[in-house]
């Protein structure tokens, strides 16, 4: 037997806006923004297929999109569900459209030598225009350089990739590679996974290799799985593909089967911040834990907490049920971190940082001086880049209150054909 697949697309068409930058207003729904901007907000969910009603009901209070408005008509806006997808809203023939497609973004990658006048905030965001450099690169070297005594002639070099959408940063800064010096000390890091190797030449520091732990003022708090047994039945992702619909979608939580009835657990101690009824969701709770957290419990068939309530990790706070648009009982688990969504794998059984401290907490200190003549290909490499890079020119972001053109495919996805043969018959 013969099988042949056969991917198609169909491209619908193509949008440019001027689009800026905005947060999604505490407490404000969907339907709510559509009424804000007169826009008939039954007309328009009449039209979206009942499983997509989800992705609009699950937009969190701060939660970063971009509109697209002029003189007060509302043209289009980009309300991105992750790293991969967006719902897209548009008007189209007089009438508002939905439809969820990828994210248009480009990696930026740059180098940055800044030789200090002001001081290390100042001057970077002077010569880059992008802030975040330089509080990600106060966090690299927490515990190692007091950037408030860096004075006039010290040295800064960074080599990093960011990603950009119409000019403006998005999401967090990826430095590959950073160089302080101050004075006569040196301080050179490199990413390592999630940490990073740091090497000093700092006398006090002697040329060993170790681990040490960076004491810090941090509070943590410890997650727990919603339920006593777990099936996982869905998985989080950004672009799954969707059986029915026949489009990628993006599942912005885990599905985790159990019995109707089952007790539900918060998965940590936090504050309730919305306990009802959501479209395509049914019955949710959602608790805030701090740190921008907040966990999302969808479907549930009994809801046991109120808002306001003050709940401690592992308290029961709802029964599995199928409420919303469920084809069996189940509890949907999302995680959001400052209204963007992320893998509950990523806090699930873990202890997480949700107060002060250093974000790295393990780190390896070297001794510069003594062996940088041994350094690994690769980081002696780096090394020497940034220690001697001079006069270079960096890539200047865009203001995020400024506005910027994005242009957007509206592309229907692989539709997947499937064709056997026996003997010649098809």
């Amino acid at each position: 037997m013969k099988v042949l697949f056969i991917l198609t697309f169909l491209i619908a068409s193509l949008f440019s806006g001027e689009f800026k930058l905005k947060k999604w207003q505490d407490g404000e729904t969907f339907g709510g923004y559509l009424t804000r901007h007169h826009i008939d907000s039954t007309k328009f969910y009449n039209q979206i297929n009942p499983d997509d009603i989800k992705f609009l009901s699950s937009i969190q209070s701060g939660a970063p999109f971009f509109e697209d408005e002029n003189n007060g008509t509302l043209n289009q806006i980009l309300i991105p569900l992750g790293e991969e997808m967006q719902i897209s809203v548009f008007k189209k023939g007089g009438e508002y459209k939905f439809d969820i497609i990828p994210i248009n973004y480009k990696t930026i990658k740059d180098r940055v030598h800044i030789k200090i006048e002001n001081s290390c905030f100042s001057d970077i965001k002077k010569a880059t225009n992008n802030p975040n450099l330089a509080t990600y690169l106060k966090k690299i070297f927490k515990g190692y350089v007091d950037f408030t005594k860096l004075r006039k002639g010290d040295v800064i070099s960074i080599e990093y990739k960011q990603k950009s959408i119409g000019g403006i940063p998005w999401g967090e800064p990826n430095i590959k590679a950073a160089y302080v010096k101050h004075r006569d000390n040196e301080y050179f890091a490199v990413s390592k996974g999630d940490n990073y190797q740091i090497w000093t030449n700092k006398s006090i520091v002697k040329s060993v290799t170790k681990f040490k732990i960076i004491k810090s003022s941090a509070s943590y708090k410890s997650f727990f799985y919603p339920l006593d047994k777990i099936r996982i039945t869905s998985p989080f992702s950004y672009k799954r593909w969707h059986p029915i619909l026949h489009r990628y979608r993006p599942h912005l939580g885990i599905d985790f089967g159990a019995k109707w009835g089952t007790p539900i657990h918060a998965i940590a101690s936090g504050k309730v911040i919305y306990a009802g009824w959501m479209r395509g969701y049914g019955r949710v709770t959602k608790i805030a834990h701090g740190a921008g957290l907040v966990s999302l419990y969808a479907h549930q068939s009994k809801q046991l907490v109120h808002v306001g309530q003050m709940v401690k990790a592992r308290q029961v706070i709802g029964r599995i049920g199928s409420t919303g648009r469920s084809t069996g009982p189940h509890l949907h688990l999302g995680v959001y971190k400052y209204g963007k969504p992320i893998n509950p794998k990523r806090v699930l059984h873990k202890i997480v940082k949700i107060k002060g401290g250093s974000s790295r907490s393990v780190k390896i200190v070297k001794n510069v001086k003594s062996s940088i003549k041994n350094l690994p290909y690769r980081e002696k490499k780096l090394y020497n880049t940034l220690s001697k890079l001079h006069n270079a020119t960096p890539y200047i972001w865009k203001n995020l209150d400024e506005k910027i053109n994005i242009s957007v495919k509206e592309k229907k996805d692989a539709s997947r054909i499937k064709l056997s043969s026996s003997k010649g018959a098809t």
